[in-house]
């Protein structure tokens, strides 16, 4: 069975395939690979450089 990928802080589905609802700053500063089902980035997570998007977890 194939793992299935989650957003690590809604918990909702994680799909590999570029977000469609991105803001201008998320598309100047690359889109990610992951997105939520609806098309909306992962929710955001503070790194160093301030929030991004998270990084999904196999669950």
């Amino acid at each position: 069975m194939a793992a299935k990928w989650i957003c690590p802080e809604c918990e909702e589905e994680a799909i590999n395939t570029p977000p469609t609802k991105a803001t201008p700053q998320l598309r100047a500063e690359g889109l990610p690979e992951w997105s939520h089902r609806d098309g909306e980035p992962l929710c955001p997570v503070m790194s160093s450089s301030g929030y991004v998007p998270a990084d999904p977890v196999s669950q």
